[in-house]
């Protein structure tokens, strides 16, 4: 039973807790109670960190310790297998990560190297393959590397002992008390967070072993020796079985008794050589066939030993055993003494037999090299090249071999590697693979991708790894792609059967003749058609994917463009419009584009006649556009500056050792590049570090979902920009899976500034960079940063390796030794311009370069080609070519010599090799003048370091770059130099080549005859076909007609057109051009067949394209079956028809993002137009009406469905849109159908109810028309309303008055409907827009604001009912829902429309069905206590509620007052009625205000408000003047409801004397006692039982008189007011008035002159003396004077009292 861990126990967060903590050990002691302890280590060891952390506080570590040792393998085969590998990694990593402080205090224990233990396993005796090794590695170990077998076997013994004792000293340590500190924050702090991040952010698919990925399948019949087959032996073979299958078996069955150890007899017959040579050996296998072969020693197919193997040279006849093979025996033994000694090894597989088995060594540390040249010359003076021999590519003789023999298809297997191409190849991190020219980078980086695709080929259910290969050259992505196809192909006929085999042989017979397809060498996508236009389009069916680094941009930039998300964190605004017109052009115009040519045909001149500066004398635009784009633009540093440029201060400030080029000029060459600049941005152009920089600035804002690759192989990697490795380093998810390649002494790639230093801090720095911006971000937004626009770019946690390759397989000795001090000179005068490698060397010798001079070291150029040219018949071969420095140069040579050669530029043969190369005036044609040269070889020749130091600067530091080109002028030969330079430049660096013995001259007179060489029609035809696809057309025309191939010569014909028309810069002669290059591929198609006429279709398409003739592009885009771009072109030319037809017959051969893109356009442009399309688009109306509602084509939607004559669905349509108006307007103009009509009502019901919902100014809202319910208002006005449901008729009646007259009659009466209807919501939203009412109030008499109080009066019923639940009003109930705001949410919950009655901002805008009735309910018990503040504020405002202005009335209607709220009319009240309208109005008001009362008010506010309203009440009973009327006017008959009326007014004067006392500090008692003559007064009026006398003789409501000399018995002036009020004892109000004018201060003077007039009417009835007539006859008093019959008598003292006291009242007035 197997447990695996659940590392989600084991996380940061839970380890924190002890309980977490807690239950992590639990659960590793169960697993490790049933599980092996190497799946138990193999899970922590999947998290950073955590395995060491648990070591060390793991209770239990003890036991899991003792595990852990004895599961250390035995068997060193398994020890790699094994997870001890990983143990020790993770821990010595730990260790040597810490400071050095920690490991203070006791001295640590030390590990014995070099002992083995005793006890230990003896591995002696077994068969054991010993692992690689590294000598150096071993001397570390104080181990000396083994000289053969059984050393070997001990050694391993030795080393696994180390091992062991390592990994007890570090489990020791992890238990020491020092290190858990260190072990905790190392894995909570860094690993446990990084490894739960990466595990939810991606899924890295990890590498897969190689160890055994290319290894062929064994054969049947075989025996355990390797047949290693050369390619000559394979050529033989495969010819043979095409002419003779049985003899051909016959060879098979020799080589079977080989592969068996039959050395014997026949088979093992030495051919002649020397006794000290390696033997060749021949075995015979018919009378005249003959196998010749040795016995080898090769690294295995895993590069871990050394074992003999048979390789097989070849078969041939007896009588072609010529001389070579001597020759080659003792070729061979320059490899040296050990490698004889391994050759000639032989053991017996049993004794006493002759079977042998092959002999098993470690792998020898040094490389294959030899200086003996391989060319033999024959005694006629004739040479003859035998370096196949040594160089020659082996394959293994294996299953998938056999079968392409039986196919008889030429194969392409896997080869023999070298020891460090084995390393790269089995690199598990990622790597740096740093060689010169030749030296098996690519081929290294082929094998690696090979491997991997075959490992996942053996593994199930594991997805396909995506890799990617990227270089900057089209040809050499397309050979890469072909060799790598190739070797896939080849190793799956291994699986097929006899049939399939069968029809693989009758497919290569009829193919035997077909020549090489010619396709466009610049899109190495055409090899593939399909490929998508876009990134993201890509699936794992189009991986492994070779590309070029523009192709690729152009489709991340495609998939940028394409991205609808805004830019979150936005892009700068101020360059976001820069960015954009960068890609769309990267996209849709690369015509635009400035490459290299285009700046030196468009940009260069202007630029030298604008600065004027010594740049083209110096330097040359080479040098120039590479500083720009390399430094200025491209680099790193630029890349983070603004806008992705150096500014000034920075570029002129940058380091002079690591940019020497313009060290001195930078001034001028920063100048030059703001004329760039400018004229760049005048023809709208952009260059490879704009396109970039676009490209990483939006990524690094606004991340796609890019499917980023698992495997990333960059080659040529000096030929790109900076920054354009940051953008392919994002591209690639896995962080051990990338591989660059390449060599820093080759970048003349113009644009190109590079060096690997850069890259890898580069690509350090954006690791860094993103990890350190991800952890922020996390802790912003949580666990998904990508979502805040950060886009992860994993950090390996194994620092990559780096690879040097010294060795040249491509070139000889005699080449890669002048190559080699060029590259020299580079590192000695400028050492941090390329990077710094071992000595290059070549497995070959070879002869040396050779420079032509005539006799006065000047060469006469007419005689040496005399023999060559137009006049003669020689040319050279098709393997010579001569490298001149630029265009100008070579049609001059063609011009002075004829058409002799191939002749290239050194840019253009960039990627080519030729035999035979002649450099041509290279050092003539440079930039560096003759001192600067000669400094070179003064500074070389002294080693004077200050002249190394000044050459470094400029304008010496041109001589860089210059050496850079003769470096890669050297190395495009393969087999001879020949240097062609008459100029005294060339003196100096002829002199140190001589000097060094490098060169050889030739003898003056040389004719160049003597060194051409015949080409056959085969050889010239190969030639053309790779200058072809080396784009070099005009070359490859040449190439061809010597090849008499008239077919190929029109088509590199015609792609010459079709790049010369690209150059041409005039609008007309472009578009010309391009025709006619579109012509002569048409005519080239029509003389081919397949893929190949496919091709020619598609140029001419694309030339088509680009002369703007969009539907001729179109038509042969069909024609090539390119359909996508046809449907491009036709929709350029707004050939809809032709696109529909398109999508209908070829829809799985377009993309299917841009297929549903052009159905989309199709759509739209018949809708738009009218028109049908010659296919229908859809099957259905119901699918058509799907997909019209999934695109958002609404309006389309809407026009088919009013075709239907489905009304309402069209309506809803717009509905759904937000056209709610326009759907109204649709249903109503149809409102014949009654259920348009009904649903039109709904919807403008629906929307007045939206806009005007309760307490909501519904008035404004109508009239505005603006507002959608002035519209929808305006719509239904013509509706006649008896075709409408009741409810909806008194709803539009409802709003058509409040429209008009929100306060009519008309709408009280709609709410009391409402209400009888059950409608209660509408009732109160009627009586609510009624309430409004109050602010217009303000002027209103007493008769309308009774109006109003009426109204109110049922609008507070209302709401009291429904607030106390009287009456139930549900928020949930559909009219509720309408007339509140409400609308429904998803899982039974409710929300309230912003902006209205019930809305609450800063809350959560989602309601349970509880809550949103709890929110109705509180909101309108809210509403109720607001409109009762509003109305019982209004005595205060209002008007109605007061009396005439007594100065208004005194003095003719005018008064002195500013804000006067009193009425100011003339007339006056001659019957009492408006008197009894204002007591009326108060009156109502209080009842109003006793009914609210009952549910709003707190006790207190409820006390202050009844006294305010019962003194708003007096005032307008009590008027101070008698024309405005008084209490004898008073007519209960014209009050409203007066019986309810005096009994609230009754209530309120019995709490309001309840509660009536002295108030403030001190207490202010004239107040309190004008608070007493208020509510007494009113008790009069309004009767009622009231102990008024008892409250006022309560102990705290007393006001004594203090003792003054009026006192009368119980001294309390408010129960004298009282009762002088109340009548029971009149005459003690004379002492209270004396004491209220004696102490009052503020008094109000109406209440005191009422008290007075009271106190006066009860003296006046004492005036009567009887039997005469009264004093008073003839005097008009008040009536209330002489209303009551029974006041007392008083004597006359008392009436002086009282006239005495009144005296003082005018001192008050």
């Amino acid at each position: 039973m197997v447990v695996t861990l659940d590392m989600d126990k084991f996380s940061v967060p839970k380890l924190q807790s002890e309980e977490g903590q807690r239950g992590a050990f639990e659960h590793l002691n169960d697993a490790l109670a049933v599980s092996h302890i190497e799946d138990v280590v193999r899970d922590l060891l999947s998290k950073p960190g955590l395995l060491v952390y648990i070591l060390s506080v793991f209770p239990n570590a003890t036991s899991m310790h003792t595990k852990i040792l004895g599961a250390f393998p035995t068997d060193p085969l398994t020890l790699q297998q094994s997870v001890i590998p990983s143990l020790l990694s993770e821990a010595s990593a730990f260790f040597f990560g810490l400071p050095s402080h920690a490991f203070q205090g006791d001295e640590l224990g030390t590990v014995a190297i070099g002992t083995k233990p005793s006890g230990h396993t003896n591995y002696k005796g077994k068969k054991v393959v010993v692992p690689n090794h590294d000598a150096a590695i071993l001397r570390k170990l104080n181990i000396q590397p083994p000289p053969d077998s059984n050393t070997a076997v001990e050694t391993l013994e030795n080393i696994m002992a180390i091992l062991l004792q390592i990994l007890k000293f570090y489990i020791g340590l992890l238990s020491d008390p020092r290190f858990p500190g260190h072990c905790k924050e190392v894995y909570f702090d860094h690993g446990g967070e990084q490894g739960d991040e990466d595990e939810k952010s991606e899924d890295v698919l990890p590498t897969p072993r190689l160890r055994a990925t290319l290894v062929t399948s064994d054969i049947d019949r075989f025996g355990e020796w390797t047949i290693l087959m050369a390619s000559n032996a394979t050529k033989d073979l495969l010819q043979l079985r095409r002419r003779d299958a049985k003899m051909a078996e016959c060879v098979l069955k020799r080589i079977r008794q080989l592969s068996r150890g039959n050395f014997s007899g026949n088979n093992f017959r030495p051919l002649h050589g020397p006794s000290h040579g390696i033997p060749i050996y021949q075995a015979e296998v018919l009378s005249n066939l003959r196998l010749v072969y040795q016995i080898d020693c090769v690294l295995d197919d895993d590069g871990q030993a050394e074992r003999q193997v048979v390789k097989i040279y070849g078969i041939y006849s007896h009588k072609q055993l010529d001389h070579i093979w001597p020759w080659l025996s003792r070729l061979l033994s320059g490899r040296g003494k050990l490698y004889r000694q391994r050759c000639t090894l032989r053991e017996f597989a049993r004794q006493g037999g002759g079977v042998y088995r092959p002999a098993i060594f470690p792998p020898r540390h040094e490389e294959f090299t030899m200086d003996q040249s391989p060319v033999f010359v024959h005694e006629d003076g004739t040479n003859e090249d035998h370096s196949w021999l040594i160089s020659s590519k082996c394959v293994t003789l294996s299953k998938a071999y056999l079968n392409g023999l039986i196919a008889e298809q030429e194969v392409e297997l896997p080869f023999q590697l070298t020891r460090k191409e084995w390393q790269v190849v089995h690199c598990s991190t990622s790597c740096y693979v740093i060689g010169r020219s030749g030296t098996g980078k690519t081929t290294a980086m082929i094998f690696k991708m090979l491997g991997i695709h075959r490992a996942w080929e053996q593994v199930s259910d594991v997805r396909k790894p995506r890799q990617l290969f990227v270089t900057r050259f089209p040809v050499l992505a397309a050979k890469v792609n072909e060799f790598f196809t190739s070797l896939v192909e080849s190793l799956a006929l291994a699986g097929r059967t006899v049939d399939e085999l069968r029809e693989l042989r009758s497919q290569a017979r009829n193919a035997e003749h077909q020549e090489p397809t010619m396709m466009n060498p610049m899109n190495t996508l055409n090899y593939r058609p399909g490929i998508p236009q876009k990134y993201n389009e890509l699936t794992d069916y189009d991986f492994p994917l070779f590309i070029t680094f523009d192709q690729l941009a152009r489709m991340v930039a495609a998939d940028i463009l394409d991205d609808s998300k805004e830019y979150d964190p936005p892009v700068d605004p101020k360059e976001l419009p820069r960015l954009k017109f960068i890609l769309d052009r990267v996209v849709n115009d690369e015509s635009s584009f400035v490459t290299y040519s285009v700046f030196r045909t468009h940009y260069w001149p202007r630029l030298c006649d604008t600065t004027r500066s010594p740049l083209a004398r110096n330097f040359g635009p080479w040098l120039v556009f590479s500083e720009f784009m390399g430094v200025i633009k491209g680099s790193d540093t630029a890349f983070h500056s603004p806008n992705g440029i150096l500014d000034r201060h920075t570029y002129v400030n940058l380091s002079t050792r690591t940019y020497p080029v313009f060290a001195g000029d930078r001034d001028s060459l920063y100048n030059a590049f703001e004329s760039y600049s400018k004229l760049k941005r005048e023809k709208y152009a952009y260059d490879m570090a704009d396109r970039t920089y676009a490209i990483l600035k939006v990524l690094s804002s606004n991340p796609l979902q890019l499917q980023r690759v698992d495997y990333l192989y960059v080659d040529e990697v000096q030929d790109n920009l900076i920054i354009d490795t940051i953008l392919l380093r994002i591209l690639c998810r896995n962080a051990d899976g990338l591989f660059w390649a390449g060599d820093t002494a080759q970048t003349i790639s113009a644009g190109s500034s590079f060096r690997f230093a850069d890259l890898k801090a580069t690509i350090h720095r954006a690791e860094v960079r993103s990890f350190i911006g991800h952890q922020r971000l996390r802790q912003i937004h949580g666990p998904f940063p990508q979502a805040a626009g950060c886009m992860k770019i994993r950090k390996s946690r194994t620092k990559p390796q780096v690879f040097e390759l010294p060795v040249n397989y491509r070139s000889h000795s005699g080449i890669v030794n002048c190559a080699q001090l060029v590259v020299k000179l580079i590192t000695d005068f400028w050492p941090d311009s390329i990077d710094t490698l071992q000595p290059e060397r070549a497995m070959l010798g070879g002869p040396k370069p050779v420079l032509f001079v005539g006799p006065d070291e000047t060469l006469p150029y007419e005689s040496f080609f005399s023999g060559l040219g137009c006049a003669a018949t020689r040319e050279l071969g098709a393997e010579q070519c001569i490298l001149v420095r630029d265009n100008a140069v070579r049609e001059q040579v063609r011009k002075r010599f004829g058409d002799i050669a191939v002749i290239l530029t050194l840019e253009a043969s960039k990627g080519l090799e030729f035999d035979d190369v002649f450099l041509y005036n290279f050092f003539e044609d440079s930039a560096a003048t003759f001192p600067q040269w000669h400094t070179v070889l003064k500074a070389h020749s002294d080693r004077d370091i200050a002249l190394l130091r000044e050459i470094g600067r400029s304008p010496r530091s041109v001589l860089c770059t210059e050496l850079k080109n003769l470096y890669v002028g050297v190395t495009r030969a393969r087999k001879k130099l020949y240097l062609l330079d008459h100029s005294q430049k060339s003196g100096p660096m002829r002199e140190l080549w001589s000097k060094m013995g490098l060169i050889d001259v030739a003898p003056p007179g040389t004719n160049i005859c003597h060194y051409a060489a015949k080409s056959t029609r085969q050889q010239w035809a190969a030639a053309g076909h790779k200058l072809f696809n080396a784009c070099q057309f005009q070359e490859a025309i040449r190439s061809f007609e010597r090849a008499d191939l008239p077919k190929q010569r029109r088509i590199a014909q015609a792609y010459g057109l079709y790049e010369a028309a690209k150059s041409t810069v005039q609008t007309g002669e472009r578009q010309r051009a391009f025709l006619d290059a579109a012509e002569v591929f048409i005519q080239c198609a029509g003389e081919t067949l397949g893929m190949e006429k496919k091709g020619l279709f598609r140029e001419a398409a694309e030339c088509y394209a680009s002369a703007d003739k969009a539907k001729m592009a179109a038509e042969f885009y069909i024609a090539a079956g390119d359909y996508t771009r046809a449907a491009e072109q036709y929709h350029k030319a707004g050939c809809f028809d032709e696109i529909v037809q398109i999508l209908d017959r070829h829809p799985e051969e377009i993309a299917k993002r841009y297929r549903n893109k052009l159905f989309y356009e199709c759509v739209v442009y018949y809708f738009r137009s009218g028109l049908r399309p010659p296919i229908p688009l859809f099957p259905s109306v119901d699918s058509e009406l799907a997909y019209l509602k999934s695109e958002g084509l609404n309006e389309a939607r809407i026009d088919l469905l009013e075709s239907l004559g489905r009304l309402l669905e069209a309506a809803e349509v717009r509905l759904e849109i937000g056209q709610r108006c326009d759907a109204i307007k649709f249903l109503l103009k149809h409102q014949q159908n009654s259920d348009a009509l009904q649903r039109a009502v709904c919807l403008a019901l629906d929307s007045l109810w939206r806009e005007c919902s309760f307490d909501q100014p519904v008035q404004a809202i109508l009239q505005d028309k603006r507002s959608d319910a002035y519209k929808v208002l305006n719509y239904i006005q013509g509706i006649p309303l008896e075709r409408l449901e009741i409810s909806d008729r008194r709803q539009i009646r409802f709003f058509r008055v409040v429209q008009q007259s929100p306060f009519a009659e008309e709408v009280y009466q709609l709410g009391e409907e409402f209400c009888n209807r059950g409608a209660e919501a509408m009732a109160l939203m009627a009586f609510n827009v009624l309430s409004s009412q109050l602010a217009a109030l303000h002027s209103a008499d007493a008769a309308a604001f009774d109006n109003f109080l009426r109204r109110f009066e049922r609008y507070v019923h209302l709401l009291i009912s429904i607030v106390s639940d009287e009456i139930p009003l549900r928020a949930t109930d559909p009219k509720v829902m309408k007339v509140f705001g409400i609308v429904s949410s998803p899982h039974h919950s409710y929300s309230v429309i912003p902006e209205t009655f019930l809305h609450r901002e800063f809350k959560q805008n989602r309601y349970l069905p509880t809550e949103i009735n709890n929110l109705l309910k509180d909101q309108l018990q809210a509403h109720l206590r607001k409109k009762f503040l509003e109305e019982i504020d209004a005595p205060r405002i209002s008007r109605a509620f007061s009396i005439h202005c007594p100065y208004s009335i005194m003095h003719d209607r005018h008064c002195g007052r500013q804000q006067c709220n009193q009425q100011h009319e003339r007339a006056l009240y001659p019957n009492g009625a408006s008197y009894n309208m204002i007591i009326n109005v108060h009156l109502q008001q209080i009842r109003i205000s006793d009914l609210s009362f009952s549910v709003v008010g707190s006790h207190g506010d409820r006390l202050a408000r009844m006294t305010a309203a019962l003194d708003h009440l007096y005032e307008a009973i009590y008027c101070p003047i008698f024309v405005q009327g008084s209490i004898a006017d008073l007519d209960w008959n014209s009050i409203r409801n007066a019986a309810e009326c005096i009994r609230v007014v009754r209530e309120w004067i019995k709490k309001t004397i309840e509660y009536l006392r002295p108030t403030g500090q001190p207490p202010n008692y004239t107040n309190y006692l004008m608070s007493v003559i208020r509510v007494t007064s009113l008790h009069t009026v309004f009767g009622g039982v009231c102990p008024l006398q008892e409250y006022a003789s309560l102990p705290g409501r007393r006001v004594t008189y203090g003792g003054q000399p009026f006192t009368v018995a119980g001294d309390n002036v408010s129960a004298d007011i009282v009762a002088c009020l109340t009548g029971s004892n009149a005459i003690r109000g004379l002492p209270a008035l004396r004491f209220l004018l004696q102490n009052g201060g503020r008094m109000d003077l109406l209440v005191v002159c009422n008290f007075a007039e009271e106190v006066c009417s009860t003296l006046v009835s004492s005036l009567r003396p009887s039997g005469n007539s009264s004093p008073l006859h003839g005097l008009l008093v008040p009536r209330g004077w002489i209303m009551n019959p029974n006041k007392p008598l008083v004597d006359r003292d008392t009436i002086q009292d009282f006239l005495r006291c009144l005296s003082r009242l005018p001192n008050f007035l």
